[in-house]
């Protein structure tokens, strides 16, 4: 038994994570006093008497999409990444904005402010209704069942939003009540926030903005109305200290997803088969657009904005795959899984408790792993959008949604823009001979069958098809694709147009496929509860404390000032300077000056943790005050959703001390800093 359990390790490779207070998307009762998770954080004398002030922070912050913000002041200021508000203000002149005053500020729509109220831990009374389904997919079901009613009835009680979380995969579950605030209007944005993303180091990013949260009377919520008043709030007075090197900070973030409990196989999987045949892909898709739309033509204008996509897409893959070859990501997933080896096979209990579940977990990511590949290629077809508006008119005439339908009519509308047949069929006939590369066992026989697939691609015979598809298809012609979206289900089905009879052809099996996905991720799920249940036994057996993966409800990672070093000889300070930015900005020598420069820091680095999205997070000191503005992390941060590293893992921040600064430079804003810093 021993054996065969060591054997079945080895090929499940399973990664546990021993972790330190710097590493981790920690719960606020995860970093009380004497916890465990702060056991092998080292404090320094004065760094926090009384503990972390995380229940301040809490009462500060909100959450912006998966950003998080907070409040600066008692009268609704916020302030977050400018990134995180990006998407809703609209092209921008470049200019510094400042809101003279409450009238001048301007309404942001569509973003809404979470602010977590309570969370209530509702474990018990969900596995008391699981318990009795006996499979994974009827747990899945049933789980979505009572998620439905629990939020439905919590948002009947009150005026919060609500939601229901899991921790590792299901083992907890926790009803969060947030209240929503959905007026929020700009205050100030620097003149340079809009900066192309970059992880060198040293960084003078501007990457902050101030907003202001309004409501209606008695501080409940309301849409956008001049008779709204800000919102009155407790808040994080802003540092004029700043940090120094080596000080404790804490961030509080909503990171939506992260992977630092994948298997050394999945990392296998993803860094060395996955993502390598992701970026073929994206390279060949831009390889078949140029060729058909050289610059210059008309084909390179509508394409642009799609290549580009393709291109940075490529290149972010690539980038991490790169990193992914310096890193020690993948033996120290092997020493881990060793560690953990050793300890089950110490016990003849634990051998037969936890070998039934590593086996399963093994079985079920090989069927996870299979389906991941076909996927990869399928989504690669969507690149030919007929085919794909195609499934998604008939996909719409069987299931009538009028947003959906106001959706796919400006689709629709705006397609001959970024649309040319000839490289639509061409881009269709790639990737289905893509496809065609697949075992059988991982291919559609509905598809296969359409193309005549199954004995080999026959890239002529596939050409006619598509070529009598394009050519008879009146979704090529604006006014008649239109006109789908007013036909019934009926109509698709007795349609003679080539590719909605395509559409109708494969729709069975669209919904197959998506079966198969619900029914595989409900069993993966389940396994990967169990395993966590390995886990976190294994880790209490150590004293070690357990976080679970980021899921975008609130989390507090805590770290310290501190720089690093990328490679050898190198070291890099944690402060980028003040001196220099100015340097950079106007290109003159700032001891020239005649004005003196103040000795402060633009941005600077932390040991704090976070997945690789960046979402955006306040940053503390210890005594509960706002020292800063999370917005990215350095280039050997890339691998950030799968490893954390102690040595090269590294936040950047905005410093408060150059926000105020900023601030004091234009006369304008120097109102703000009366609101920002009250008393002084």
């Amino acid at each position: 038994m021993k054996k065969i359990l060591s054997c079945t390790l080895l090929a499940v490779s399973l990664c546990w994570v021993n972790a330190r207070a710097e590493e981790g998307f920690w719960l606020q009762r995860q970093l009380e006093q004497g916890s465990e998770a702060l056991r092998g954080f080292s404090f320094a004398r004065g760094d926090a008497p009384h503990g972390l002030p995380l229940s301040h922070i809490q009462r500060t912050s909100g959450k912006l999409g998966n950003c998080s913000t907070a409040f600066v002041s008692a009268t609704g200021l916020l302030i977050t990444s400018y990134h995180c508000v990006a998407p809703y203000l609209g092209a921008t002149d470049g200019k510094e904005f400042v809101a003279q005053s409450h009238d001048s500020e301007l309404p942001i729509t569509d973003l809404e402010l979470l602010l977590p109220q309570q969370t209530q831990d509702v474990t018990v009374t969900i596995n008391r209704e699981l318990n009795s389904e006996p499979t994974p997919q009827q747990r899945s079901v049933k789980l979505q069942q009572l998620k439905t009613a629990m939020v439905s009835d919590c948002q009947q009680q009150s005026d919060y939003r609500c939601e229901v979380v899991s921790l590792h995969h299901g083992l907890e579950f926790y009803l969060i009540r947030y209240k929503v605030l959905r007026d929020l209007r700009l205050v100030y944005r620097p003149a340079s926030a809009e900066q192309m993303p970059q992880r060198s180091w040293p960084r003078y990013s501007q990457d902050y903005v101030l907003l202001r949260a309004y409501v209606a009377g008695a501080q409940t919520d309301g849409a956008l109305a001049s008779t709204n008043i800000p919102y009155q709030s407790e808040f994080a007075r802003l540092s004029r200290q700043g940090v120094t090197e080596n000080e404790l900070v804490i961030s509080p973030g909503f990171s939506s997803a992260s992977q630092r409990y994948a298997t050394e196989a999945e990392i296998r999987f993803n860094f060395e088969l996955l993502y390598p045949r992701s970026v073929g892909y994206f390279e060949q898709a831009v390889a078949v657009i140029e060729q058909l739309a050289p610059p210059g033509s008309e084909r390179a204008e509508q394409y642009a904005a799609t290549l580009a996509e393709l291109k940075q897409q490529a290149e972010t893959v690539s980038a991490l795959l790169a990193h992914y070859q310096r890193s020690s990501l993948l033996t120290l997933k092997q020493q881990r899984r060793n560690a953990v080896v050793e300890w089950i096979n110490n016990s003849p209990v634990r051998q037969q408790l936890y070998g039934p579940v590593l086996d399963r977990l093994q079985q079920v990511l090989e069927r996870q792993q299979a389906a991941a590949q076909r996927d990869l290629a399928l989504g690669f077809l969507k690149y030919a959008q007929l085919p794909a508006l195609a499934n998604q008119l008939y996909k719409l005439a069987l299931h009538p949604d009028k947003q959906q339908t106001a959706r796919l009519r400006k689709q629709l509308s705006e397609l001959d823009a970024h649309f040319d047949a000839r490289v639509d069929m061409e881009l269709a006939l790639h990737f289905l001979s893509q496809y065609s590369q697949l075992p059988e066992t991982q291919r559609l026989p509905a598809l296969d069958q359409y193309f005549a697939l199954s004995d080999g691609f026959n890239r002529e015979i596939v050409r006619h098809k598509l070529s009598a598809m394009y050519r008879g298809t009146s979704l090529t012609e604006p006014a008649k694709r239109l006109g789908w979206l007013e036909r019934s289900a009926e109509q698709f089905q007795q349609s003679g147009d080539p590719l909605i009879s395509f559409a109708v052809a494969m729709y069975d099996t669209a919904m197959q496929l998506a079966q198969d996905r619900t029914e595989l991720k409900a069993e993966l799920d389940s396994v990967r509860a169990a395993v966590m249940e390995v886990l976190l036994a294994f880790n209490d057996a150590r004293g070690k404390a357990t976080y679970a993966e980021a899921n975008g409800a609130l989390r507090f990672s805590i770290g310290r000032v501190s720089g690093y070093s990328p490679m050898d000889a190198v070291w890099h300070q944690p402060f980028s300077s003040l001196k220099s930015y100015l340097k950079r900005q106007h290109d003159v020598d700032s001891s020239d000056s005649v004005t003196p420069i103040p000795d402060i820091a633009v941005n600077f680095l932390s040991s704090i943790d976070s997945c690789s999205d960046y979402g955006a997070a306040p940053t503390f000191n210890a005594k509960g005050e706002l020292v800063g503005i999370m917005f990215a992390g350095v280039q050997e941060n890339l691998l950030a959703d799968w490893h954390y590293d102690a040595a090269l893992s590294r936040s950047v921040h905005v410093d408060s001390r150059f926000i105020i600064w900023q601030l004091q430079q234009t006369g304008s804003a120097k109102a703000l800093l009366t609101e920002l810093l009250p008393g002084h």
